[in-house]
């Protein structure tokens, strides 16, 4: 391979669509939902035989000791800590500011809680994404054939095999536009058009194309961002605090790539699973004879209930039917509201 490259996991989420399991204080991706290593380890792993000692994090301030803790071979100044939530498209800015400065190597953002059975061909796309953004003018996306209408992701859509921004990297296509998520019918019809594809949420570009772009559609994030990457380089921790606080709140999908040029789609083929629902812990998991996810280190009995999430941890309960996952996040929220 011959495109240097340099990763940026995401991870300072707080997986609230994954309670009781899933905490304020251990989000998702710091879960171990298959096997002895948690999403973020997992994830670090799958990077680094191709990113070698250039793994970076963005996380929460509150996460920094954790982040490390969980990943015993990296430094702490590998680490780029949030001190307010501002979603990802700041976290995507800010360290791009930074890698720019430092030699523009090919950049990787990924979020840290997602799985893939097959580490080999997930690393695969990786480097046709950084083949086919080497020239510094080209952004990359990783996207996911959909398997079924879901309305719970993004789409991308693609336009012919032979129309392609990177036609020396095989298999790239452009992208025509980014969907948010669709209702059922309209899921149904990306779904049979064979044109559309789950977006990954995973990005591959050079940290000057992301800037370049930035500055052409989402010039006041941009900016904002500017102003924190400053205070961050005088080491001046309150003006740093405040810069960062003043930045808006966004995701790198609304704040830049919906509206981007030059954007290219890479499919990726390795068994991706996103992990942001019960229904995703299904995939991985399986059921019961009875249709239910349990989640319990306690016996659960539980006659009758069919085909629903039974979730036990010391942080609380869950029981609730499949169909009607998408009330969970509100339910946590009136929770947590309580007095």
């Amino acid at each position: 391979m011959a495109v240097r490259l340099r990763a940026l996991l995401l991870a300072g989420g707080a997986g609230t669509r994954l309670w009781p399991l899933s905490t304020e204080e251990r989000p998702k991706q710091f879960l171990k939902l298959r096997g002895d290593k948690s999403l973020l380890q997992e994830a670090y792993e799958r990077v680094r035989p191709i990113c070698e000692e250039e793994v970076f994090v963005a996380t929460a301030e509150k996460y920094g000791d954790l982040t490390l803790s969980e990943l015993k071979t990296i430094s702490a100044d590998k680490l780029l800590l949030e001190p307010f939530r501002r979603n990802t498209g700041p976290a995507l800015l800010c360290a791009a500011l930074r890698f720019e400065r430092d030699g523009d190597d090919v950049m990787v953002a990924m979020p840290a809680d997602q799985t893939v059975a097959d580490d080999e061909a997930f690393r695969q796309a990786l480097i046709t994404a950084a083949q086919a953004v080497e020239d510094g003018r080209t952004i990359a996306v990783l996207g996911v054939r959909p398997t079924r209408p879901e309305t719970e992701f993004g789409y991308i859509e693609v336009g012919p095999a032979e129309d392609s921004l990177a036609p020396s990297a095989v298999g790239t296509r452009r992208v025509v536009r980014f969907v948010e998520k669709p209702d059922r019918a309209r899921a149904e019809e990306y779904v049979a058009s064979g044109d559309f594809f789950w977006n990954a949420g995973i990005f591959v570009a050079r940290p000057s194309a992301l800037v370049a772009e930035a500055e052409r559609c989402a010039p006041e994030l941009l900016a904002a961002c500017r102003r924190y990457d400053e205070k961050w380089r005088e080491r001046n921790d309150a003006g740093e605090r405040a810069a960062y606080e003043a930045i808006p709140s966004i995701s790198i999908d609304y704040g830049l790539m919906e509206k981007a040029r030059d954007l290219v789609c890479v499919e990726l083929e390795a068994g991706w699973n996103d992990v942001g629902s019960f229904r995703a812990i299904r995939d991985l998991h399986g059921t019961d004879g009875e249709g239910n996810l349990v989640l319990s280190e306690r016996p659960v009995i539980a006659p009758g209930v069919r085909n629903s999430i039974i979730a036990s941890t010391p942080e609380g309960v869950l029981i609730l039917p499949f169909e009607r996952e998408g009330e969970l996040r509100d339910a946590v929220s009136r929770l947590k509201g309580r007095p």
